[in-house]
């Protein structure tokens, strides 16, 4: 080998090096960015380098990404109709720029299953929780004008994030995260439980109610993976816990206006603290599928609903106290997805969920691992998050990117697992 082909060898190497450390450096700016976070005067500025920073990371890599991202069909379907309502929707250009947000999380989520071992995406999760959790507290202490918010009369923290619901509902993923790996690593199992503590910490002063229910159910979900443990062939007993967990969450949540009476009504007025009503939601959703049932198939376009005047006489209703304006959602992912995609939407997407939680159900059958087993709690909570909480399915953020990655990631190679 002459000198000049170990000089471009070196120099190959070298770039390698430097690309290695920019995509670090990278992925943790998409998280970040994606996150909910709002960075002060940075927010404008990270919002527009993220879009630099994952076409580079999919370009320079594209056989590969294009590879995992024709693994799912039904996910296709799903983004892919989604793209194509911009053909029917009632406000092309607000859905257009709508769209850029979703590709951009789409794409980044199909990188994160190429290039990202589902164990190595967990540790890489809890590190943005980590870092994020303990800027949360930073700036929320140094600057609690900023940090703490008042609604209806409460004390709250929001931290770096724009609303209490989205602190808590990231730090609820952190805390399912970093409560499962105190079983992995038993050499920094301290860490674990300190990056617990502060993720759990936030979940309670950030007074978010869906948060800490997510955060019980996510609990109670837990001896499923020892019953998969020490009972292999109990399949139908861990498909039944999972099955009424989401059942009866999802009974609660549409029964809540007949139930004025009993069980329901003392869980919400007395243990969480809220109107049966829900601080006014019940009453925005009765409207807002009023309205959908009258574009039932394929909705209104993607986010372009509420800057219709459909959604602009509902704009109009009280809120609990508050007066609502603003960038405005019905506070429930399935109705925010019934109106923008129909039932043909809401039909894609139960095909790609149940597919997946099969999918996941059986990895935890055959490997056994604490990996798989988070993939469940993250999608669990995930789908619960969406029946108070606007729409985390199908949207430009990073808990649709990690959704995107773990459903490829079943799919595309299960010896990863392992």
């Amino acid at each position: 080998m002459n000198a000049s082909s170990v000089g471009v060898s070196r120099y190959n190497k070298f770039l390698n090096y430097l690309y290695r450390k920019l995509e670090y450096i990278g992925v943790f700016v998409l998280f970040v960015s994606f996150f909910d976070t709002d960075l002060f005067f940075l927010r404008g500025f990270i919002n527009v380098i993220s879009y630099v920073i994952i076409f580079s990371l999919i370009i320079f890599r594209w056989k590969r990404c294009t590879y995992v991202a024709t693994k799912d069909i039904s996910l296709l379907l799903l983004v892919g109709i989604t793209f194509l309502s911009i053909f029917w929707s009632d406000v092309p250009s607000f859905t257009l720029e709508k769209l850029k947000g979703l590709l951009r999380s789409t794409l980044f989520g199909i990188y994160l299953a190429a290039y990202y071992k589902p164990k190595d995406l967990m540790q890489l999760l809890a590190w943005i929780f980590g870092i994020l959790a303990v800027l949360n507290i930073v700036i929320t202490l140094a600057m609690p004008s900023y940090g703490i918010t008042t609604i209806n009369d409460e004390y709250s923290w929001r931290g770096l994030s724009a609303h209490k619901q989205y602190l808590g509902r990231i730090m609820l993923q952190g805390a399912i995260l970093f409560l499962l790996l105190t079983a992995t690593n038993k050499k920094f199992r301290w860490i674990m439980w300190l990056g617990f503590s502060l993720t759990f910490a936030l979940i309670v002063l950030s007074k978010s109610k869906t948060a800490w229910v997510c955060f019980a159910i996510s609990l109670l979900i837990l001896p499923t993976f020892l019953i998969a443990k020490l009972f292999p062939k109990s399949r139908a007993i861990i498909y039944l816990i999972t099955v009424l967990s989401l059942g009866s969450i999802a009974i609660l949540a549409i029964d809540n206006q007949a139930s004025i009476y009993g069980a329901w009504d003392t869980l919400i007025v007395d243990v969480l603290n809220k109107p049966p009503d829900l601080n006014g939601r019940v009453p925005v959703w009765n409207l807002a599928i009023e309205s959908g049932f009258k574009r039932p198939w394929l909705g209104y376009g993607y986010q372009a609903f509420w800057e219709t005047s459909e959604g602009a006489a509902i704009r109009n209703v009280t809120w609990g106290r508050n007066s609502l304006s603003g960038d405005f959602h019905s506070h429930n992912g399935f109705i925010e997805l019934f109106l923008q995609l129909g039932f043909v939407g809401l039909i894609l997407f139960s095909i790609n969920f149940l597919t997946l939680l099969v999918r996941i159900m059986n990895l935890i059958f055959s490997t056994r691992t604490i990996t798989s087993f988070w993939m469940l709690e993250y999608i669990i909570v995930m789908l619960l998050s969406n029946y108070t909480d606007l729409l985390t399915f199908i949207s430009p953020h990073t808990l649709w990117s990690v959704y995107v990655a773990i459903n490829l990631s079943t799919i595309y190679c299960r010896n990863m697992f392992k």
